[in-house]
């Protein structure tokens, strides 16, 4: 993709929704196991969710993703800010659902629908700035 332009190319969008992918199940697995199989709240059971999610899913969106082969400490703060803001939006609404609902399939599908929010903004953020680095 050429500096400027507003949308990034189908690869790159095709190697981000497949990492999403991987993660979605990765986070989900391990939400429902923490939640409905070992009993632990919502909340405790997204956060151990999402960080067994998160270090993967830097590592994989700076090198494959966005291909980037500089040194990633400038992108780790702004990567985990993102990455916080969709764990306090996850957490907020499995917590939800769990008070509504009780444990299960409920939690996992709040978790995911608050993830979702900020996915989106998640990438376009990240292509800033992952290819910000290359730019320069």
């Amino acid at each position: 993709m050429a500096t400027g332009d507003s949308l990034p190319d189908a690869g790159l969008a095709g190697r981000y929704l497949a990492l999403s992918a991987l993660n979605v199940v990765n986070h989900q697995v391990v939400l429902f196991v923490g939640n409905s199989v070992l009993g632990l709240s919502a909340g405790v059971a997204n956060v151990i969710a999402a960080t067994v999610a998160a270090v993967p899913a830097f590592i994989i969106s700076y090198r494959w993703v966005w291909r980037s082969e500089g040194d990633p400490r400038s992108q780790i703060v702004p990567f985990w800010l993102i990455a916080l803001a969709g764990l306090a939006v996850s957490t907020g609404m499995a917590i939800g659902a769990e008070r509504a609902f009780g444990a299960g399939l409920a939690v996992n599908a709040a978790a995911f629908v608050g993830y979702f929010f900020v996915w989106v903004a998640k990438f376009f953020l990240l292509d800033r700035l992952f290819r910000a680095e290359e730019a320069t």
